[in-house]
């Protein structure tokens, strides 16, 4: 009983914690641009929140975020009084705090020891300040509760109507002195009672959602049991017509047999036939009330299953109404990771938040926070520009990111994630697809510009001049692209060179009751999502033309390939597509630029279904997305177009792996003064299959280039002698070497030393806090391969 008293009570502490967190990293923002001006209330505010925090953390024995919030209280209580200010060092280390008890709460190890922020805290509550925020006082009155949608603290834009929250100080009313203007929900972690709220664990909703689901399989069911009984009403009704026709015969029996045209029979034979003639009508007295009763029975099912229909539609809008969040539950921690991404890299990034008040269904909104922080970070590294550069353009140092949130018509919703940074050079694209192996060249020089932007959401293709943990691999988009699509939505792209990019995603409001497209291929039934079915067709055989050896049609004035469904799903199947038969069925299914018309040997229906998940036992099974039973019993796979299409076009792929046997012909150079790490680096490149040289620093490296030349360096950059960024400017430098990929591997991790590899010319840049095994074999695949790519461009080609 203690044991499960303790659980829940934790539960309650992890869930007012979030709160409270999530209040301090708004109030930390808010007063981070403010500086000086700082508002006496905000500060009052986070010290309050520390201080209740610190006290629940205390209820329930948690003694590591007990101590970094008593010394975070100590700091704001001398924020309070006047006697420190802190500067964005500070900030920094506030953040690390809250990022630490967030670790702490999620039961993760914390990138920073609980002991190490402690430590960092007391330093700064010793430090001396004699600028004083103004004249403060611990009783300061709480601001009112404000009945604006806003998350709290967040800072209202006067132009836009929107909230701008950011790394850095910003336009918050018409005269730049004036404190931000703050629009305060309520004391973070105090709970307003509106008297009509209570609050529900997020996997009973996730329970209510699946037994509303179960009442549209019993629907379905009972649509199922009518469609049968409408099917027998249909057989007898067949069946009273043919008793119609024997009815004159009926009535020539009873005549001539023992009617007024009675002739002479034998008595054997009057007495059946006068049974059998009372026997038939009976029988068309019994099919009458039968017919009256079947079609009654009809009529009240129908009834039924109305009635059903509507209150069950009901019970699931509501349900899933419940489901309905604002856009900001997801948005909460984005301002504190852009802060702390933004000056990682040495830029200003202001990010501007509008319309987030909207709300969404919960799952798309899980769905979506990962595609829209790629957003985010893409528009950090790739679209707004470093200060210096962005006022040589005649623009402000801090650049800006915004996210839009708008609704649309037919149930959906828009997110736009914008920058006002470089936009999206087509020619700088294109080259960077032929590189990658996406196009060919002969392609490339078809595409407009315009068509060439497009190309950002394929997989493998990326622009930045360096690989880095977070970007650089060309994934990015490609993902966003991908689970938009999965939630039956679509992305779109504008952009302006030297004005900015806009990506919007257009996806629905909530997740509707999925309809799909049933077929039978071979002795299976299967179910395509309708979101991915572009067309259905029924075609002539004849219509089946041969592309490059491959059957295909043409549709809408394109070519598109032609594979059997099963084919797709790697299942035998007895028939082949030069079958004799006159038509054949055909659904095209598309996913992105990719599509392809998958043959089956029956459309049978489109209708509702409910998707089951296959279990953990099933979860990699590829191209099936889940199974669902149909209105007769019958069970069905669903199946996943994405990686059918996939599936379709893997001959054709540009992407080969690396064999074993090319990886023991390419030779790598490994630079590192640290015994550990080079035997480290040379261990795991060697069992990866590759040929492996070291030396100790860039002066042995660079000698060792000039006698034997591999086909790629891996360096450190902190060495003796000569450094990994002078060795790679030396062998940028080198007509003969100039070639060669170079991939830095260091603990240098601070955004100008980042900005010197990409200078220098460093392919990549790995920083050792943060490495991967993995992550770096890919990096030197993806380098391996580009290299030995044949086109124009590489001079390592042979």
């Amino acid at each position: 009983m203690d044991a499960e008293f303790t659980k829940k009570l934790l539960a309650t502490f992890c869930d007012e914690a979030e709160e409270h967190l999530s209040g301090m990293v708004d109030i930390l923002l808010v007063l981070e641009k403010s500086g000086a001006g700082a508002d006496p209330a905000l500060v009052e505010r986070i010290y309050r929140t520390t201080h209740s925090l610190k006290g629940a953390s205390r209820a329930v024995s948690q003694k590591e975020i007990e101590s970094i919030c008593q010394n975070l209280e100590n700091v704001f209580s001398r924020m309070k009084n006047g006697t420190y200010i802190p500067d964005a060092d500070a900030y920094d280390i506030f953040h690390k705090a809250v990022k630490v008890i967030h670790a702490i709460l999620n039961g993760e190890r914390p990138d920073v020891s609980p002991s190490d922020i402690v430590a960092g805290i007391r330093i700064i509550a010793k430090k001396d300040m004699g600028v004083s925020y103004g004249t403060t006082d611990s009783s300061l009155p709480v601001q009112s509760f404000s009945s604006n949608p806003l998350p709290p603290f967040a800072v209202k834009d006067p132009e836009s109507g929107g909230v701008r929250v950011g790394a850095f100080a910003a336009r918050t009313s018409n005269s730049p002195s004036e404190p931000p203007v703050v629009q305060a929900a309520g004391i973070v972690g105090m709970p307003v009672h509106d008297g009509g709220t209570v609050r529900i664990a997020s996997h009973k909703l996730d329970r209510l959602i699946a037994g509303s689901d179960d009442l549209l399989t019993t629907r379905l069911f009972i649509t199922h049991r009518l469609r049968e009984l409408e099917e027998m009403m249909t057989r007898f009704t067949l069946w009273r017509w043919n008793q119609a026709q024997i009815s004159s015969d009926v009535h020539s029996i009873r005549e001539k047999a023992f009617g007024s045209a009675k002739t002479d029979l034998p008595e054997d034979v009057v007495l059946p036939l006068q049974r059998l003639v009372e026997f038939f009508d009976y029988d068309r007295e019994f099919g009458n009330f039968l017919r009256h009763d079947l079609a009654e029975h009809i009529r009240s099912t129908e009834r039924d299953r109305s009635a059903l229909e509507a209150s069950t539609s009901e019970i699931s809008d509501l349900i899933h109404d419940a489901v309905l969040q604002p856009v900001s539950s997801i948005l909460a921690p984005f301002p504190g990771l852009v802060r702390e991404y933004s000056r990682n890299t040495g830029k200003q990034v202001e990010l501007i938040m509008e319309g987030d008040e909207i709300e969404v269904d919960r799952r798309i909104l899980d769905a979506l926070k990962d595609p829209l922080m790629h957003l985010i970070y893409n528009s950090i590294d790739h679209g707004v520009e470093y200060p210096d550069i962005r006022v040589s353009r005649n623009k402000i140092p801090c650049g800006h990111v915004k996210i839009k949130v708008f609704t649309l018509s037919g149930g959906k919703v828009g997110i736009e994630v914008s920058d006002d940074g470089n936009g999206i050079d087509g020619r700088i694209i294109r080259q960077a697809a032929v590189r990658a192996g996406v196009i060919t060249a002969r392609e490339e020089s078809l595409l407009t510009d315009a068509e060439a932007i497009w190309l950002i959401f394929r997989s493998g293709l990326s622009t930045s001049p360096i690989i880095t943990e977070i970007s650089g691999r060309g994934l990015g988009l490609a993902i966003v692209e991908d689970s938009v699509t999965r939630l039956g939505g679509y992305v779109t792209i504008s952009s302006d060179v030297g004005k900015g990019t806009s990506i919007t995603m257009r996806v629905p409001a909530r997740l509707v009751t999925f309809r799909g497209v049933v077929v039978r291929s071979g002795s299976q039934v299967y179910v395509l999502p309708m979101q991915q079915v572009r067309q259905v067709l029924r075609m002539r055989r004849d219509a089946i033309v041969y592309t490059d050896g491959r059957p295909s049609i043409r549709f809408d004035n394109e070519m598109i390939g032609v594979l059997q469904l099963s084919d797709l799903l790697g299942i035998p199947h007895p028939r082949s597509i030069l079958e004799t038969e006159k038509q054949i069925s055909l659904v095209i299914i598309a996913y992105g630029a990719g599509q392809v018309a998958c043959r089956v040997d029956e459309v049978i229906r489109v209708q509702e279904i409910v998707v089951r998940p296959l279990g953990g036992q099933l979860r990699r099974v590829k191209r099936i997305a889940g199974a669902a039973v149909l209105g007769d019993g019958t069970l069905a796979l669903v199946l996943d177009p994405p990686e059918l299409i996939q599936e379709s076009l893997r001959p054709c792929g540009p992407s080969i792996p690396i064999t074993y046997a090319e990886k023991a012909a390419c030779r790598i150079l490994v630079v590192e003064d640290s015994v550990t790490s080079r035997a480290f680096l040379q261990i795991l490149l060697e069992r990866d299959g590759y040929q492996v040289s070291t030396a100790i620093d860039g002066l042995q490296a660079f000698a060792m280039l000039k006698e034997n030349e591999p086909d790629m360096v891996v360096s450190d950059v902190d060495m003796p002698r000569m450094n990994g960024f002078v060795l790679t400017e030396k062998i940028r430098a080198d007509n003969r070497l100039s070639h060669l990929p170079v991939v830095l591997v260091t603990s240098l991790d601070s955004a100008e030393d980042q900005r010197h590899g990409i200078a220098v010319g460093a392919d990549a840049y790995i920083v050792k806090s943060t490495f991967e095994k993995n992550h770096l074999l890919a990096v030197i695949r993806d380098l391996i391969r580009m290299r030995h790519r044949p086109g124009p461009g590489n001079p390592g080609d042979t």
